[in-house]
């Protein structure tokens, strides 16, 4: 039998979609834009502390020195406790420069902070070689290639422009020593480390825009899903008409509210009074229209004298609907056969 192929995924990703995709750890992520940030930072520690670096380690190496001069036995304690206040003071906060940089980058880029295991789970997709084919020669896979040659073509035309401009300089100024050395191959350092750094920053804004291009289209819906989904977040379409009915009907019931709409008025005018409707076909059943308290009974039978609707004198009932019902409800439990009792007298029924 042939396989059907596959519906095609046309439709944009819904937000519920988006919503279980981020709980899976399913986001867009930029690679590139957490290595230039990091690049940067580190970049800019080391140009703010490289004197006070070099100054840690110059002290060290003056108290090696002093080991040739002064006894070992005294002196190596001292040189290995410097030594580990360089490392650390100099090594640490680059470390923790670099942490914190990548945790803020990825949450920016992210777009807030998302943690879930499900992708560091074993899948067997990870390890299947048709699978992996797939994705060297997809568009991730041809995106990251021009990425690297992008990155790899800017320092080559750097550091071909530095070597045809500063070569020579580099090779003359060991005549006059040290400084003229560390002066030119800063000089030469200097371009190389802002190229890289413009190319890294460049592709890492690039590729966010990229990523969340690829990730929503990754996410895309086919017309199936998207009916999957509205049925399982709304309901059936059958169940959902019946009920819009239903509460249309009751709205249009319960909008029937007021003398002009009573069958029947149960009480006395000092005493309590309510109206009852019942149409046959049209209520199923009989509802309070209106009600009055024994100071407002008589301004509601006034109201339904003109109209001529049939009054029963029944003070005690009609305390009892009252109390119990609001308007536009059912007659209460209990009160059902007295008011049909009544409807029929009336010949309402």
């Amino acid at each position: 039998m042939s396989q059907q192929p596959s519906e095609e995924k046309s439709l944009p990703p819904s937000t519920k979609k988006l919503r279980d995709a981020r709980n899976k750890g399913q986001v867009a992520k930029s690679a590139d834009l957490v290595t230039a940030m990091t690049m940067l930072a580190c970049t800019l520690y080391i140009a703010i502390s490289v004197n006070d670096i070099i100054a840690r380690v110059q002290g060290l190496l003056d108290l090696a020195a002093r080991l040739y001069t002064e006894p070992f036995d005294t002196l190596w304690p001292q040189l290995m406790t410097q030594a580990g206040e360089v490392l650390l003071m100099s090594v640490l906060p680059l470390v923790g420069l670099t942490l914190l940089v990548i945790v803020l980058t990825n949450i920016v880029v992210m777009q807030g902070f998302v943690f879930s295991t499900e992708p560091v789970q074993p899948k067997p997709e990870n390890i299947d070689p048709v699978q992996g084919f797939k994705r060297i020669f997809s568009i991730r896979g041809l995106v990251e290639f021009l990425k690297s040659l992008f990155k790899m073509v800017a320092l080559a035309v750097a550091l071909m422009i530095v070597y045809r401009l500063g070569l020579q300089s580099l090779m003359e100024s060991s005549r006059c020593g040290y400084p003229c050395v560390q002066g030119t191959f800063l000089a030469l350092l200097q371009p190389l480390v802002i190229t890289a750094l413009i190319a890294f920053l460049l592709v890492g804004a690039f590729d966010v825009l990229l990523q969340r291009w690829l990730f929503e289209r990754d996410q895309r819906m086919t017309k199936t899903e998207q009916k999957r989904e509205r049925k399982d977040q709304e309901g059936d379409p059958t169940m959902n008409q019946a009920r819009r009915k239903q509460r249309r009907e009751m709205h249009e019931l319960n909008a029937k509210i007021g003398v002009q709409y009573s069958s029947l008025m149960i009480g006395t005018a000092d005493g309590w009074l309510v109206g009852i409707r019942y149409v046959r076909g049209e209520t199923p059943v009989p509802l309070v229209t209106c009600k009055a308290s024994p100071d407002q009974a008589a301004s509601l039978l006034a109201s339904a004298a003109p109209r001529r609707v049939p009054r029963v004198a029944d003070p005690r009932l009609a305390e009892l609907i009252a109390k119990r019902a609001g308007n536009g409800d059912p007659v209460p439990d209990g009160t059902f056969q007295a008011v049909a009792d009544m409807l029929v007298a009336a010949k309402l029924i």
